[in-house]
């Protein structure tokens, strides 16, 4: 790598905002998406250059999140997030990126093929229908950042199952290592 890219890291929700909750098991996704937030950032510290959305328990817009991006003038947003469903069964991971073929499709394959290597039973929720496996959509923090971003749904907090999966210490780092493994081949320009 000639040049050290420049990553914005999103832990989406926080503060006012919890973003889905497990009431029964009291888990909120903006704990937990800070959690993976803050250990991907210590996992990409020595070979990037950083940007934290946030780093504690506090309400960021969505507007701000992405303004703080694009003044950091970053090569890629990521935002990490869990999903939720009325299926308390539903499961699986999904990345998501804007409409039509940018680089932020390259991005979201090599993460999404380093999360199905890493979790070969954690069912990727995948779209085909365009070559590739992200699924698009118009979120806000992937159509106005002037850089590829991607969003990843880590799991889903409904899922009682799935939920207290996601916040074991174990398999946090192995999903942040993957994530980071991911970003590091996207990085280096891809298989």
């Amino acid at each position: 790598m000639s040049k050290k890219k420049t990553i914005v890291i999103d832990a989406g929700h926080g503060g006012v905002d919890p973003g889905a909750v497990n009431g029964e098991l009291e888990i909120k996704e903006s704990d937990v998406a800070l959690q993976y937030g803050l250990t991907l950032y210590w996992y990409l510290a020595k070979n990037y250059t950083l940007k934290m959305i946030r780093e504690r328990d506090v309400f960021v817009t969505l507007a701000d999140r992405v303004k703080m991006a694009n003044a950091f003038k970053a090569d890629l947003f990521v935002s990490l997030h869990l999903n939720s469903a009325e299926n308390p069964k539903a499961r699986g991971f999904e990345i998501w990126t804007s409409k039509g073929q940018t680089e932020s499709d390259r991005a979201a394959t090599e993460v999404f093929y380093r999360i199905r290597s890493a979790f070969p039973a954690l069912a990727p929720r995948e779209d085909w229908s365009d070559g590739d496996p992200d699924k698009e959509a118009g979120y806000y923090v992937l159509r106005k950042t002037r850089m590829p971003a991607i969003l990843i749904e880590l799991g889903f907090v409904c899922n009682n199952i799935e939920a207290k999966w996601l916040t074991s210490p174990d398999v946090m780092n192995k999903y942040v290592e993957a994530i980071a493994m991911g970003l590091e081949q996207w990085a280096e320009g891809g298989a």
